[in-house]
């Protein structure tokens, strides 16, 4: 993940010293129980990108840790109270050692979410039969269209 531009463009807009730390969430629904009704938590794990994916790969390696459960809940129970620590981090930077003993800055920034389609539908906040991505009519999915613009985050925000 390293290689990429956009690494390089964050990077440059930093102190010296101080480097960025890309977390890529991962979650996929999970059914817990029918004893007490229909009963399901989005496990959410949590990895870096400074991490080489082949090594990420790896369940021996345990570069990937489990967060939390998320349960199933309505979304005001959600608001910008929960998210304004990390939104913090990523805007001031967390002091941080590193593997070779040195304190960095460190800026968290949310680089990629990994999930099946309904996952990211359900973050995105459109219907299954919608593409989370992209503006396409349900009928047109499937189809190339070059005409068709895709979301951006102020939009979906």
């Amino acid at each position: 993940m390293w290689n990429a531009d956009w690494w390089w463009d964050i990077q440059k807009l930093l102190p010296q010293g101080a480097t960025i730390a890309p977390v890529i969430l991962a979650s996929d629904k999970t059914h817990l129980s029918e004893f007490r009704g229909d009963k399901s938590a989005w496990p959410v794990y949590l990895t870096i990108g400074n991490i080489d994916s082949a090594t990420r790969h790896h369940p021996s390696s345990h570069a990937v840790v489990l967060v939390g459960y998320l349960p199933v809940a309505k979304l005001d129970c959600f608001t910008d109270n929960t998210r304004s620590p990390l939104v913090e981090a990523g805007k001031s930077g967390v002091e941080m050692v590193c593997p070779d003993g040195w304190v960095r800055r460190v800026f968290p920034i949310l680089a990629a979410y990994v999930a099946d389609h309904t996952e990211h539908c359900l973050v995105a906040g459109c219907k299954e039969n919608q593409c989370p991505e992209c503006l396409a009519p349900p009928d047109k999915l499937g189809n190339l269209l070059n005409s068709l613009s895709y979301c951006d985050s102020h939009r979906t925000v």
